[in-house]
């Protein structure tokens, strides 16, 4: 079964699969360049990221006519999946406000005629308000950390305003069972019936228009960093390969996993990596501290020798290929600010309101970020980690705690 929980980071790619993720992450920035040259494949798509919560599936169970609404968790090895709301009491009883949503959910999808199995993100049920903000009469949402603004101006105004529940489904599943279902990115809702009583939006991002369009000055930075760029990678490839082997492993007490969770670091703490001579001084000293607070932990002298002995292989691996290190880093933040240059485009394309919400107020802010999906399927997050993703890892969301 091939399912759609999580999706990976552009620059991330070069650590989760080494060389060819490099090669992955160029083909994905390739694609974006054609699309902003006006020559977007049919079979490339971008879509936004909409910061909805809980992630929902639902639709006819594979191998019955049965509708079910469900959480990441109907792909538990003990799957909490929901045909009654006596069944949404048994697996969720512990999180009401989830209860609550799941209930609106099987009440009123079922009106959609969904075929197979769809999965999207919630956008809100009874918390949604009628407000004024920035002197527009908006209605008003907020699922996860960024606050929705659907204005009075907008066709989807009235729709929103009285509408029970929204969605924005972004995935179908294909497959006659359980376990054969495959994921494939991108919905289209133009299939759904329509219901007074749910708002659908689309995921897919509308079309570029000409100020969109890369320019002559645009088109040769990008060329010039897709240069620069492939030099990094011919020469830490092999470094790439390594440490992507030790992500898959999982083994905490080597360098690859701690390489992944020190980059992450700096987005929790808001920061952008301007250095990659301090970063690799830096993460040196992170490294050799988060493996000594291993070995202090346990008693016994065999098991303590074998995580200094852990220790002395990652500090001897970091320091024969520190200038692998420091192409991978200057790698990784070339990808992201390639990145962030189509975020950037994609972001002036947008026709709904989107806010933070503060002690003083409403704070304009960008959406979540895009999905850049290519013909294999294959996708990735575009998504402004700075901005959005700080704010993601800190924010409370207390109504899903516990469920898994």
């Amino acid at each position: 079964m091939s399912k759609n929980t999580h999706l990976e980071h552009l620059e991330d790619s070069i650590l989760l699969d080494g060389s060819q993720g490099a090669k992955d992450a160029f083909m994905f920035l390739d694609e974006l360049a054609q699309t902003f040259s006006g020559k977007q494949r049919n079979n490339f798509k971008i879509t936004t990221k909409w910061d909805g919560a809980p992630a929902i599936f639902c639709g006819k169970y594979p191998g019955t006519d049965n509708f079910f609404v469900g959480t990441k968790s109907v792909f538990n090895k003990d799957a909490k999946v929901n045909f009654t709301e006596g069944d949404i009491d048994l697996n969720h009883g512990h999180a009401p406000g989830l209860v609550a949503k799941l209930k609106d959910a099987l009440k009123y999808f079922p009106n959609l005629g969904i075929q197979g199995v769809a999965q999207g993100d919630l956008l809100f049920t009874d918390d949604k308000k009628i407000t004024t903000i920035n002197g527009e009469r908006c209605v008003v949402f907020t699922p996860n950390t960024i606050t929705y603004c659907i204005p009075e101006s907008s066709n989807l105004y009235e729709k929103a305003k009285n509408a029970k529940i929204g969605v924005v489904f972004h995935t179908k599943y294909v497959g006659r069972t359980v376990e054969t279902l495959n994921a494939r990115f991108g919905y289209d809702v133009s299939s759904l019936r329509s219901s007074r009583d749910v708002l659908v939006l689309s995921a897919e991002t509308g079309e570029m228009g000409n100020d969109l369009m890369l320019t002559t000055s645009e088109v040769t930075s990008l060329q010039r960093m897709r240069i620069a760029s492939s030099r990094l990678v011919s020469i830490s490839s092999s470094f790439l390969d390594e440490v992507a082997e030790q992500i898959a492993a999982k083994d905490q007490l080597t360098v690859g996993p701690r390489l992944k969770i020190y980059f992450n670091t700096y987005v929790r703490q808001g920061r952008r990596v301007t250095s990659a001579t301090k970063f690799v001084q830096d993460f040196k000293a992170y490294f050799e501290g988060e493996v000594m607070k291993a070995v202090d932990k346990v008693k016994q002298p065999k098991t303590k020798a074998a995580k200094l002995k852990k220790l002395y292989e990652g500090m001897e691996f970091i320091e024969n290929n520190e200038n692998a290190l420091m192409k991978t880093v200057g790698l990784y933040t070339t990808l992201q600010n390639a990145k962030l240059f189509f975020i950037r485009k994609l972001e002036r394309g947008e026709e709904l309101r989107t806010y933070l919400r503060t002690e003083d107020g409403y704070k304009v802010t960008a959406p979540e970020g895009y999905v850049a999906i290519r013909e294999d399927s294959t996708a990735v997050k575009l998504v402004d980690r700075l901005s959005f993703s700080v704010a993601n890892f800190n924010v409370s969301k207390d109504w899903v705690a516990g469920d898994k």
